[in-house]
């Protein structure tokens, strides 16, 4: 296996295929990449732009191009000594469209489907009428409405009569019906033709109608998911079913392609998508790391919690490194700010609750709406628990619903883990906590409820109880923790606490403002002694805003005084149009234009790309927009709000003189955090085009076009400069490459450089590495006295830090 010193992430879909990332190859070596990060290359739903959708686990995506080509991509890889990793989705499978034959057969046949297992699906729900179906929430309207339109037909194929939804979504007819049809009409045509009425009357779909009401699934509005949902989702994600990968039939089916290629020598990574929606992660990667062909790097997404850290026992090389980001970006915001900075936004914006408060409250609203159906699957299931012993025969299922409810609002993990048994120290812990919390701030709820909350949560319950049902209620807790972590905080309160959104990130709390020294070393020697191959990322498809961006708006915190008088001098200019906008969405759209106005180059798409920005920021808050429901004008109101704010004149003359003075503190910010995720212990990741200024917005902002052909040209141009990033990230990159021994295993030595200069030395055999960055906001701390007292390294650079190294 190719040694692993740096990863590339490459986004592939129908616009960017293999042979594109074969095209790159000589770029991202001279770059000095090890290895290509690959998004899922199985087949995906039609379309896809993101690979996380599977549909067919045996196949390539043919719209990333075939399987000759993507060994044509290794092949030239590996003639430059560098290698693949891919992206792997074990949590769930694309449903809905027609190319997932497994999801296919499931609605033909119903709980006789060999797949139906495959599946986490509930058969037996309590809604009259649904025993043994299962919902298929992708309407757009009505069911009614969509039949009386005609958008629901029957039609045949090889496989078939189907019910087609707007000519997409096939749902298959029972067997029995198919030969029904047959029998009754003579042939598929006629049938057809008997059961496809005229849109607009409702009454003459009536035989279509019979026909649907006898089959194993379901059709509705995707709004009713919220409430029936009967499988287990990708979060609030309809059309991304949940798989039971801890089956060994399931583990076998979704892993051969992906073996086989390790097999082959054109994999030597893995990176586990998602990996607390399993049932066991941990017993998954155990399994993973038995049945691989041979040994790989593998690292996991997994979510950490401020004061969490990586299971030891896992078998793996780290995480995907979102948390190391996110200190990255605390780190270089001054602690001493956050007054200040607070003041500015609660006198802009005006009182509201206090980060944890809103991630709390975000929590809850979640459960009540886009996962009221999950926790009210929860709770039948430790109901169920509850009512097969006498003891606590007389807990109810909406009682422990509210305590469940309570509990995985205060839960402060996104999981546990733990089974019947019980679980590690810190998973009882961490329940403990939730449940005292819940019980103290909903003291109504009887103390026995919350007693066998805890119980069964830590494996304590006494005997006499369902082993299994035991199991199944502690697992779905598990699975549940994390989807209301995720929409509860990331994708809810993460864009309603606009304070300073650079600290509004996945795997980050805004809460937490700042990151000292002290506190930067100490985590850098964890990682060294705990998961020194862990990844490190600072821009990620995941990511809300990429690295360059925050670190402008994080500029803020640097002249917290400049940006409180620019944003009501701004608001001044901009009235009365700006006078239509909430005060919070305006705080944000003023900082996400500090942040994404282009370090270098034009700025002729940032209109259309705040506009995408913003929209998604307000259905993602869902306090005066909504996935669910639009509110269209509003968000009318603001997308013709950008078009003006671009458009004035006034506005510009005072924004530019502020923006300026932040993006130069931003830039410097930026060459520190690129210096720093490069010579800190671990595999630095760069997202696609992220070794230049990374100014994206949410996506799909961060997977727009990318000009590589501009990117190779100045990679080959001879000139340098203290604010290239791009050179700067190929020096680094060079020097990983020269040094490979040092950064794979190499010391991690604080130094103490005075509060506002973070130094560290590494060390391996004769090499020694140098490096000490210039966190003060006026780029002023005596870099170079210190550089020159310590003359056993050699070599300087210019700029907001230096990176000293034998030769």
């Amino acid at each position: 296996m190719t040694s692993i010193r740096a990863t590339y992430r490459l986004q592939l879909n129908k616009d960017f295929s293999f042979a594109d990332a074969q095209a790159l190859v000589p770029y991202l070596d001279s770059l000095g990449i090890s290895h290509v990060y690959l998004s899922p290359i199985l087949r995906a739903r039609t379309g896809s732009t993101h690979g996380y959708d599977t549909v067919d686990h045996s196949t390539i995506n043919p719209e990333l191009g075939t399987e000759a080509e993507f060994r044509a991509l290794v092949s030239a890889l590996q003639q430059r000594d560098m290698g693949v990793i891919l992206d792997f989705v074990p949590n769930h499978m694309g449903v809905g469209g027609a190319n997932n034959a497994l999801w296919l057969d499931v609605l033909k046949h119903g709980p006789q489907s060999r797949y139906a297992e495959w599946f986490d699906i509930d058969w037996h729900r309590q809604r009259p009428g649904m025993e043994g179906k299962l919902l298929v929430p992708f309407l757009g309207s009505s069911y009614a409405q969509a039949l009386a339109a005609g958008d629901l037909r029957l039609k045949a194929d090889s496989d078939g009569f189907a019910v087609w939804a707007y000519d997409g979504d096939k749902l298959p007819i029972r067997p029995q019906d198919e030969l029904a049809l047959l029998e009754r009409y003579g042939s598929a045509d006629a049938a057809i033709a008997a059961l496809t009425g005229q849109p607009g009357h409702a009454g003459s779909w009536a035989a279509l109608d019979s026909l649907i009401a006898g089959q194993h699934w379901r059709l509705a509005h995707f709004a009713v998911a919220a409430d029936e949902i009967n499988y287990r989702r990708f979060f609030i994600n309809s059309d991304l079913a949940g798989i039971r990968i801890d089956r060994p039939d399931v583990f076998e089916h979704a892993h051969n392609l992906i073996f086989a290629l390790i097999a082959d020598g054109l994999v030597d990574g893995l990176r586990i998508d998602h990996v607390d929606g399993l049932l066991d992660p941990k017993g998954y990667l155990e399994m993973l790391r038995e049945r691989t062909p041979r040994p790989i790097y593998l690292v996991v997404e997994k979510i950490l919690a401020p004061h969490e850290q990586l299971r030891a026992d896992w078998p793996v090389d780290g995480t995907t490194g979102y948390e190391i980001g996110a200190q990255l970006t605390r780190l270089l915001t001054p602690a001493r700010a956050e007054a200040a900075v607070t003041a500015a936004y609660r006198d802009f914006v005006g009182d509201g609750p206090e980060p944890g408060e809103e991630a709390y409250r975000c929590k809850l609203r979640v459960m009540d709406n886009e996962l009221a159906a999950e926790l009210s699957g929860l709770a039948r299931l430790f109901a169920t628990v509850a009512w097969s012993a006498g003891a606590t025969s007389d807990l109810t299922e909406l009682g422990l619903r509210r305590a469940l409810r309570e509990t995985l609002a205060q839960l402060a993990v996104y999981r546990t883990y733990v089974d019947d048994k019980g679980g590690a120290p810190r998973d009882g812990r961490e329940i403990a906590r939730a449940v005292a919390m819940a019980q103290r701030s909903q003291p109504q709820i009887q103390p026995p409820v919350f007693d066998f909350v805890r119980a069964l949560l830590c494996g304590s319950l006494s005997t006499g109880y369902d082993p299994r049902a035991i199991a199944s209620a502690i697992g779905r807790f598990q699975q549940l923790s994390g989807p209301v972590m995720a929409k509860g905080l990331e994708d809810t309160a993460l864009y309603r606490h606009n304070r300073l959104v650079a600290l509004n990130e996945v795997g980050a709390h805004p809460d937490r403002f700042s990151l000292s020294i002290a506190a930067f070393h100490d985590s850098n020697r964890r990682r060294l002694g705990s998961h020194p191959q862990c990844m490190i990322a600072t821009s990620t498809h995941d990511t809300k805003r990429g690295e360059d961006t925050r670190a402008i708006i994080s500029a803020i915190a640097d002249a917290p005084d400049v940006w409180r008088s620019a944003v009501e001098q701004w608001r001044s200019d901009l009235a009365p149009h700006g006078d239509r906008i909430h005060p919070n969405d305006l705080y944000l759209l003023f900082q996400l234009v500090i942040g994404g106005w282009p370090i270098a180059g034009a700025a002729d798409a940032l209109a259309d790309r705040l506009k995408g920005a913003m929209v998604k920021s307000l259905r993602e808050a869902r306090e005066r927009s909504d996935w669910g429901v639009n509110a269209t004008d509003y968000e009318a109101t603001v997308s013709e709000f950008i078009d003006q704010l671009l458009a004035d004149v006034g506005f510009f003359e005072h924004f530019h003189a502020t923006r300026r003075h932040l993006q130069d503190i931003g830039r410097r910010k930026g060459l520190i955090q690129a210096a720093l995720k490069l010579t800190i212990p671990g595999i630095p990741d760069i997202y696609r085009g992220a070794e230049d200024w990374e100014q994206s917005f949410v996506d799909p902002d961060n997977r727009r076009y990318l000009d590589f052909g501009a990117l190779a040209a100045r990679l080959a141009e001879p000139v340098t400069g203290r604010d290239d990033k791009l050179l700067l990230t190929r020096d680094l990159l060079a020097l990983r490459r020269r040094l490979q021994r040092l950064f794979a295993h190499g010391s991690y030595e604080p130094l103490d450089c005075g509060p506002e200069t973070l130094g560290f030395r590494r060390r391996y055999g004769t090499d020694q590495l140098l490096v000490l960055a210039d966190l003060s906001a006026g780029h002023t701390s005596p870099i170079a006295p210190l550089a020159t007292d310590l003359r056993t390294v050699i070599g300087s650079s210019e700029g907001p830090v230096w990176v000293l190294a034998t030769p």
